[in-house]
């Protein structure tokens, strides 16, 4: 589907957490994405940099590193509502964080964030996480992180710089076990550098204007493809007669690949223009432009209109979006960890039409909604028939995919939190017969529960149904569904000190999400972390 490009106009990617007190924030209903364009870039590799570290760590304790439970006490992709992250308030936004656990697992985090220095910000990071399989033969990963970010502030302007290195080396150990360790090794590397300037305070003719780039080198060692891409966007924004807003958008993206077998040069241009309108009772806006990919025009918009029924308890919405989605190696390895290089890349045209109903009462927040999704050159894995320990890429010209979502988050007070999320879809495709390793329903349910502001124990339950898996010959297998209980304790000592532990996969299920590569069983982990 989309994804907005709200990311990527900021050089970093704010965490929680700290240490001290337990905060007490509430569940609320916030504000509809802004009218921005769609990001050229479907995945952005960058780690990003905490100002305030998260709580609980995402210990990507199963392989491939990008999972679908990857969900936090925030909103879906869509954001109609926000439940509190679950954290601690930060009496220092600096730490050291040391750990260990089972799988030889031995966790390093470091975060300097400096913002003592009037107007200026900077700060660094470190984040190693490895681990090894008892299992499986080669069943191992390292991840490492480190990037550094700066902010500088005048009264009228806003400057930002940011760059992140990211080294991860997995391992096809999805087939045969004699295989050496270097033979089946993968390594993928990722830089990343990124630039903004924004008016700091509205201008005297009330004009608010952003401007972006992005600069991205990705390398693939076990097949030596190179990947890159520039990319850029210009937005201007200008308020009118209290609740209008005309706004106007200039995105690029130029990128390149090499490989051993071809190469592929793309370039990317979107122009855009819109209208926005909010007195709180509605609100709307509309984006309408081309993209320009290579030489095929793509008509391109977002379109989102809501209406408050009562107060904030019940809100109507309606959207549609439609672009171009660009898809790369860097993106489809970030989804698949075990591609082969050579893969057919194609960029993709998706329309969304979504309509629900979202609101807040007292405690409770939900969102109900239902979408009707049509993607061209929908591109799906499937196992290499000349290599089943990787993957390549279909292509389905026409698929039509219905979706019911639904979210719910309470808060009891400020010590007890709830979040139910969850998806179904239902696919129609023309040249699939099935939605290769996409499972029809997914879910996962969220508890965080506080004892006297010194103990945070979170409880995760993530749940999936079966999904194929089309092999060659065209055999299909059924992949099994899986339950994964996981919880989590952290203990406050002093606003200096805390110690963590994690028990994840309490169920022990050695599930699957791409074909012969099962999950690490039950692990945990244990340590410190110190903040300064």
């Amino acid at each position: 589907m989309f994804t907005v490009m709200l990311s990527i106009t900021a050089p970093l990617l704010a965490q929680k957490d700290g240490g001290g007190s337990i905060g007490n924030e509430t569940v609320e209903v916030v504000k509809e994405y802004e009218a921005t364009i769609q990001d050229a870039q479907k995945i952005n590799m960058q780690p990003g940099i905490p100002e305030i570290e998260e709580k609980k760590p995402k210990l990507d304790y199963t392989i491939p590193i990008r999972e679908f439970k990857d969900i936090s006490f925030e909103a879906n992709p869509l954001k109609p509502i926000a439940i509190s992250k679950e954290k601690l308030q930060a009496y220092n936004s600096s730490y050291i964080k040391i750990g260990f656990g089972s799988q030889l697992m031995p966790l390093v985090q470091f975060a300097y964030n400096d913002n003592k220095t009037k107007n200026l910000q900077f700060g660094i990071l470190y984040d190693h996480l490895s681990a090894w399989g008892w299992d499986k033969k080669n069943q191992q990963f390292s991840d490492d992180k480190a990037g550094v970010y700066l902010k500088y502030f005048t009264k009228k302007v806003e400057v930002g710089v940011a760059f992140n290195f990211r080294n991860y080396r997995t391992h096809f150990y999805g087939t045969d076990s004699t295989f050496s360790e270097k033979s089946v090794r993968q390594v993928f590397r990722t830089y990343d550098a990124s630039a903004y300037i924004k008016n700091a305070q509205k201008t005297k003719f009330d004009v608010d204007v952003k401007q972006t780039l992005n600069f991205n080198y990705f390398q693939e060692t076990y097949g030596k493809a190179r990947e890159w891409f520039m990319a850029g966007q210009t937005d201007v924004q200008k308020s009118f007669l209290k609740y209008h807003t005309v706004m106007a958008s200039f995105n690029f993206d130029v990128s390149g690949l090499s490989r051993d077998t071809s190469t592929l040069n793309r370039t990317i241009f979107m122009p855009m223009i819109g209208y926005g309108f909010n007195n709180d009772d509605w609100k709307a806006h509309a984006l309408f432009g081309i993209a320009i990919d290579g030489k095929l025009p793509v008509f391109a918009c977002n379109v989102h209109l809501e209406k408050r029924l009562y107060e904030h308890s019940i809100i109507a919405y309606i959207d549609y979006l439609h672009g171009d989605q660009k898809n790369s190696l860097n993106s489809f390895a970030q989804t698949n960890n075990y591609i082969q290089d050579n893969l057919v890349i194609k960029n993709s045209t998706v329309g969304d039409f979504g309509i629900g109903l979202k609101g807040t009462l007292n405690t409770f927040s939900y969102n109900l909604a239902f979408h009707l999704v049509h993607d061209v050159r929908m591109p799906l894995f499937i196992n290499d028939s000349t290599d089943m320990k990787r993957f390549v890429t279909v292509y389905d010209s026409s698929a039509l995919i219905y979706n019911a979502h639904f979210e719910a988050g309470y808060n009891a007070k400020e010590w007890l939190r709830f979040l139910l999320v969850g998806d179904y879809n239902y696919y129609h495709l023309k040249n699939n017969a099935r939605a290769w390793h996409d499972p029809a329903f997914k879910t996962t349910f969220r508890t965080n529960y506080i004892w006297k502001n010194k103990i945070s124990v979170t409880l995760d339950l993530y749940g999936i149904t079966t999904s194929p898996a089309l092999l060659p010959e065209g055999t299909v297998v059924k992949i099994k569904g899986m339950a994964d209980l996981n919880i989590g304790a952290e203990y406050l000592f002093n606003k200096h000190l805390s110690f963590f532990a994690n028990l994840n996969n309490i169920a022990n299920f050695k599930y699957q999400q791409w074909y012969n590569y099962p999950s690490y069983g039950i692990n945990g982990v244990i340590g410190g972390k110190f903040s300064f």
